[in-house]
């Protein structure tokens, strides 16, 4: 039988752990942990994507990034003693329905730390109504078993492709792209999603206009859309951030030949043509634009794999059915 020294237990966070937080930070800083256990944050956010996290910089954030704000984040400590052996944060993405682990710190071989925040993370949030929770992770991380256990569910692939050049021969792009209006293209933008992505990931993500909305990731960026205007439709959707570190964007358009991608991804590379490097999360249904990619010069720079858990599972509902239609065809 383990005793209370072996065995971890999660909580949330409390006011009076900032100086075990401290001490955690100051164990896990690079190049090793103490025991020969390696600690960064394992979650990968959109506006993380493509910055190489050396460590925990627990000191880089104030305690009220940490301890739960409007409702908006929580998060929970693994203890294992009187050490701190793992932290996971949680935050919303588009609404309270849906949110995402934005921090994971905890070495993966120690399976019992991971399972008791992630069981802790799962319990408090299903507990709070919330219906989905999303996590990214490197594709080779050691972690992916482990959360599988916790009850999530890979459903995508992703892979983050970088240039640290001009492209070659990359003319001008003069496509009419526009703002993104924030309600009036709400429905228009949802309808591209439906004609552009898979069903496979359409279910984990968004099948009604309601979930979509609530799964969108946070992060600071632009967004522009091309729209058709003989119909008003929106053909293509393309969002890009900067920062000091280099800049990103995603491409997201109708699979026809008709839409112009040379010309949305030099619209793309316009904009972001003064941070470099410049990196493209593409997920793995998109061929074209990975294809299209490469023959511009971007290379591979990391390689993801976004799981889900559902913690709120849909219930079918009973249909009154009438009398007749429950009576067996007459056998001739």
């Amino acid at each position: 039988m383990p005793t209370s020294s072996s065995t971890a237990i999660a909580r949330p966070l409390r006011p009076t752990d900032l100086p075990a937080l401290v001490s955690f930070w100051a164990r896990s800083r690079p190049p090793l942990a103490r025991n020969g256990a390696r600690y960064r944050n394992e979650a990968r956010t959109w506006e993380r994507l493509g910055i190489e996290e050396q460590g925990f910089h627990l000191l880089d954030s104030t305690i009220e990034q940490w301890l739960p704000l409007a409702g908006r984040r929580h998060t929970w400590i693994a203890v294992r003693g009187l050490n701190v052996r793992g932290l996971a944060s949680a935050r919303w993405r588009g609404a309270r329905r849906a949110w995402e682990v934005d921090y994971f710190v905890a070495p993966s071989a120690d399976t019992s730390v991971c399972l008791s925040l992630l069981e802790q993370l799962a319990r408090s949030l299903g507990g709070a109504g919330v219906e989905k929770v999303f996590l990214r992770l490197d594709a080779d991380s050691g972690l992916v078993a482990v959360v599988r256990q916790a009850g999530f569910f890979p459903y995508l692939r992703e892979r983050l492709l970088r240039i640290d050049g001009a492209p070659p021969g990359l003319g001008p792009s003069n496509l009419p792209l526009r703002q993104r209006r924030i309600s009036a293209d709400i429905l228009p933008l949802f309808q591209l999603y439906n004609a552009s992505v898979p069903a496979t990931v359409r279910r984990h993500e968004g099948v009604t206009l309601r979930e979509w909305l609530a799964a969108q990731e946070k992060g600071r960026c632009q967004h522009l859309v091309l729209q058709d205007d003989p119909t008003g439709r929106v053909t293509a959707w393309l969002r890009i951030a900067k920062s000091e570190r280099g800049s990103r964007f995603s491409l997201l358009s109708e699979r026809r030949e008709a839409v112009p991608l040379d010309h949305l991804l030099a619209a793309a590379l316009s904009y972001l043509a003064d941070k470099r490097p410049i990196f493209c999360l593409v997920p793995e249904y998109q061929r074209t634009l990975a294809r299209h990619l490469g023959e511009m010069g971007f290379r591979p720079a990391a390689e993801y794999v976004v799981l889900v858990n559902r913690l709120v599972r849909p219930v079918e509902e009973a249909v009154p059915v009438p009398e007749a239609a429950r009576q067996p065809y007459p056998v001739s």
